[in-house]
């Protein structure tokens, strides 16, 4: 008995390894939406952000110190916001060719697909993140927290990037359109405008002041502030993995929901 459990979990392995290896093996053939979008709005609002705004600080009710080192932590984290969706182009893609059908004569469990990709989804935003951290750094951000605090920031966009690429995954299953979760992309604007990202939220309007407080990003953004600049292991992490950790089975289970149905009518 045990050694066939072992057995099955060493298949298991060995799948989701496959699935990663060939979403891979595709984005690395075509790096623009994969690994290139995601960090190119970041980095735009990095340089013109620093370079054009650096005086927000001597706004009356700012309160966020030096204005570099507060965007740094927070526009980083929208590299998962701005790129997402490039995976599930893959789903979709495969999905209408008939690729999952086919599976179904195989051992392999079909949800096994789904992870694979978002072991991916997660990885792939780690080239972006870096390079918006490194601009960031050489343009006036701040880490007072040495490598942790860089590891907590990298952590918390992967996780971010899973969650929200649920929602273009359930989508790409349910239309079977490789474009249509690219066009779906500028929803990510107003969750990232509309959060501490960019602006802390005492200098906010009041209508977007409470949007912010309600934005699931901010708890992201705000932990992601404190992992460089204050308190490593603060309440602001634990909220924002607890948000994070709600967010992910919410948005994949909608997607292993949607290739459930779809298997389910083929």
């Amino acid at each position: 008995m045990r050694s066939s459990v072992s057995i099955g979990r060493g298949d298991r392995g060995a799948a989701l390894s496959l699935v990663f290896r060939r979403q891979a093996a595709a984005a690395g053939r075509d790096p623009g939406p994969f690994f290139v979008l995601p960090a190119m709005p970041a980095l735009l609002m990095t340089v013109v952000f620093t370079a054009l705004f650096d005086r927000i600080s001597d706004v009356p009710g700012y309160d966020g110190g030096d204005y570099d080192a507060f965007l740094i932590p927070g526009v980083v984290v929208l590299v998962a916001l701005l790129g997402a969706g490039a995976t599930s182009t893959s789903v979709a893609a495969d999905l209408r060719s008939g690729y999952f059908d086919r599976l179904r004569l195989l051992p392999a469990r079909p949800v096994t697909q789904l992870i694979g990709r978002v072991l991916f989804e997660a990885t792939r935003l780690l080239p972006g993140t870096i390079a918006v951290l490194a601009v960031g750094f050489l343009l006036g951000g701040q880490n007072h927290n040495g490598l942790a605090g860089l590891a907590t920031v990298v952590v918390l966009v992967s996780l971010l990037g899973v969650a929200y690429s649920g929602v273009f995954c359930a989508i790409a299953i349910r239309t079977q359109d490789p474009q249509t979760p690219l066009q779906l992309q500028p929803l990510g604007l107003p969750l990232a405008f509309l959060s501490t990202a960019l602006v802390p939220v005492a200098v906010m309007p009041a209508w977007a002041e409470t949007l912010a407080r309600y934005n699931p990003v901010t708890p992201v953004v705000d932990a992601s502030r404190e992992a460089l600049l204050g308190d490593l292991w603060s309440h602001d992490l634990l909220v924002a993995l607890a948000v994070l950790a709600g967010a992910i089975a919410v948005t994949q289970a909608l997607a292993w929901r949607a290739l459930h149905s779809h298997l389910a009518r083929s």
